[in-house]
C-alpha cells in the first residue's frame, strides 16, 4: 500500500456559518460543492490539496469538538488530540488570528527543527495546530 497524504478530516461542528466564518474567514479555505448524495448538513472545505469536512451534529453520532483538554505536569494542552495546518508565514498566521481576535493557545514556538508551530481551537474547540516550515517555502 501506497499512501499519498491525508485528503481529509471530518469534524462534528454545532454550528455550521460559525465554522463557514473560521475555516473561510479566518484560515482562508475555500468551501466546496458536496456530493449530491450527502444529505445531511455538513460543509467542505478546500486549500491546496488539504480538506476539512463538517457534519453538523444533527447528523453526527458525537458531540462537537473535543473533551476538556487539560495540561499534565511538564506537558501543554498540544499534547492532545490535533490536526495540522501548513502555512507558508507564521507572521501572517499571528497578524490573520490578532486581527479576528482569536486567542492563541500555545506557540508560536520552535519545533526543534526549525519548524514554527501555533497552536488554537476552532469555534468548537478542536484543536488545531499551524505549522511554517521554512524548507516547504524555499528559505
Amino acid at each position: 500500500m501506497i499512501i499519498g497524504g491525508i485528503h481529509h478530516v471530518s469534524i462534528c461542528v454545532a454550528d455550521l456559518e460559525a465554522s463557514r466564518d473560521f475555516y473561510v474567514g479566518v484560515l482562508g479555505l475555500q468551501e466546496v460543492d458536496r456530493p449530491a448524495s450527502f444529505q445531511f448538513k455538513g460543509q467542505w472545505f478546500r486549500k491546496n490539496g488539504c480538506e476539512i469536512h463538517t457534519i453538523h451534529t444533527s447528523a453526527a453520532g458525537q458531540g462537537p469538538g473535543d473533551g476538556e483538554n487539560v495540561a499534565r505536569p511538564g506537558r501543554d494542552v498540544t499534547f492532545a488530540r490535533h490536526f495540522c495546518l501548513r502555512v507558508a508565514s507564521m507572521e501572517q498566521a499571528i497578524e490573520t488570528l490578532k486581527a479576528r481576535n482569536i486567542s492563541i493557545a500555545a506557540g508560536p514556538r520552535d519545533r526543534g527543527d526549525g519548524a514554527l508551530q501555533l497552536y488554537l481551537y476552532d469555534p468548537d474547540g478542536h484543536l488545531l495546530e499551524l505549522v511554517y516550515e521554512p524548507w516547504e517555502n524555499g528559505k
